[in-house]
Formats: C-alpha cells, sequence, structure tokens
C-alpha cells in the first residue's frame, strides 16, 4: 500500500469521526485535542481507526482550541439575532451552552473538518510515524 493510500484512509477516517463524533467528544478534542490513528496496512487495503484520547503522535493536537471555538453564527444567533457575549472562557457556562446548541456544534464540525484539510503537515507526519514503527516491527499498527 503506498504512502498517498494511506494517507487518503486517514483522512476519510478523520472526517467520518468528525461525523459522528458526540458533543462530549467534539468538546474535548477542542478543548484539549487528543486525537490519535490506529492504521493497519497490507498490500492491497488499508484500515484506520480514529480514537479520542489515542497515543499522543501527531494528530494529538488537531482540532485543540482550549475551547476557544471560532466567532460564528453559533456565537452570533441566527440571522444575526445576537446571543451577546459568549460564554467566559474556561467557564462551566461556556461548555454547557456547547452541549445544549445543536448549531454551535454543527460549527465546530465545519471548523474540524476544515482542520483536517488545512493541517495535512499533521496527518503526512502521523503516516510517517506509521511507517517509521511499522518499518521497526514488521507489523501493521
Amino acid at each position: 500500500m503506498n504512502r498517498q493510500d494511506i494517507l487518503e484512509s486517514l483522512t476519510r477516517a478523520l472526517e467520518s469521526w468528525v461525523r459522528n463524533a458526540s458533543a462530549e467528544q467534539l468538546w474535548r478534542v477542542h478543548r484539549s485535542g487528543g486525537l490519535g490513528a490506529f492504521i493497519e496496512a497490507d498490500e492491497e487495503i488499508v484500515r484506520v481507526r480514529i480514537a479520542l484520547d489515542g497515543s499522543h503522535g501527531a494528530l494529538s493536537v488537531l482540532g485543540k482550541t482550549e475551547g476557544r471555538l471560532p466567532v460564528t453564527e453559533a456565537f452570533l444567533g441566527m440571522h444575526g439575532v445576537g446571543w451577546g457575549m459568549p460564554p467566559a472562557q474556561g467557564s462551566h457556562e461556556r461548555e454547557r451552552w456547547f452541549m445544549s446548541s445543536e448549531l454551535a456544534q454543527a460549527h465546530a464540525r465545519q471548523w474540524l473538518v476544515a482542520e483536517v484539510g488545512q493541517r495535512r503537515d499533521l496527518l503526512t507526519r502521523c503516516v510517517d510515524e506509521w511507517s517509521e514503527w511499522n518499518k521497526g516491527t514488521g507489523n501493521a499498527q
């Protein structure tokens, strides 16, 4: 299996994880990162599983904003009807607001998928780390 195929599989697995993550999982990633990938590859098949609190490899910083999500319509409210200032950074109110707001979660998903696309360096480094480990052991990770 070539490097590009593994990189594409990793990208698809991350995008799938983002689509299917719970609000709690999204919040944890935005607050503290922690994503990891388990890759298995042979000559024909690549399997990638994304895990929260996985290994502290290249992906562990993906999505980490320490809870500082970008200001979007989720903070401003639909159609310009503002909600005022978002709850204070680091407060329990901010976390509760995020957990109760489907719009905030949708925007967090969009932001995280965009970061997956923009941070190809992290994905490439993850594949390189796996490749080095795989060479050293002769096994799939």
